[in-house]
């Protein structure tokens, strides 16, 4: 049962990383609504905690034990890659948050920085839902490995 809380935990917090990093979209798809673009300014003033803590719990769960789904078959109860793609994507949309700030102290050309950060810019919808979409489906079918 504990196990199940944490999956509903990650999923929704996998949704909530996915909406942030398809603000643009969601923006767009609202045409600009007064709310909406509210919300997302609002949320916009902490997107370098809240990415540092998306690449936290992405990459946490990339590697953190299977605490309740056991298998029977020693050493396959750690499931090192039970969720690994709906947390490499809530890793990447925390990464996709923060790309601006992480690469002011990484010493490389400028052109590279420029590259990352419209990588960054150009990808964040598509990786935004990419993760909204695959923590639903980690909810749904919590049980299957990688998802």
């Amino acid at each position: 049962m504990s196990y199940m809380i944490g999956v509903v935990l990650f999923s929704l917090f996998g949704v909530l990383m996915g909406l942030i990093a398809s603000r643009d979209l969601i923006k767009r798809l609202s045409n600009n609504d007064y709310n909406v673009v509210r919300v997302f300014n609002r949320i916009e003033k902490i997107d370098i905690p809240i990415g540092f803590l998306g690449m936290l719990v992405g990459v946490w769960n990339v590697f953190s034990p299977n605490f309740g789904f056991k298998v029977g078959i020693p050493g396959a109860d750690l499931t090192i890659f039970g969720a690994l793609i709906p947390a490499s994507l809530v890793a990447l949309s925390g990464f996709v948050l923060v790309a601006h700030f992480i690469l002011q102290y990484v010493n490389i050309s400028v052109e590279d920085k420029q590259k990352v950060i419209s990588l960054a810019d150009e990808y964040s919808d598509v990786v935004g839902v990419a993760t909204v979409i695959f923590s639903f489906l980690h909810l749904v079918t919590y049980q299957t490995v990688l998802l």
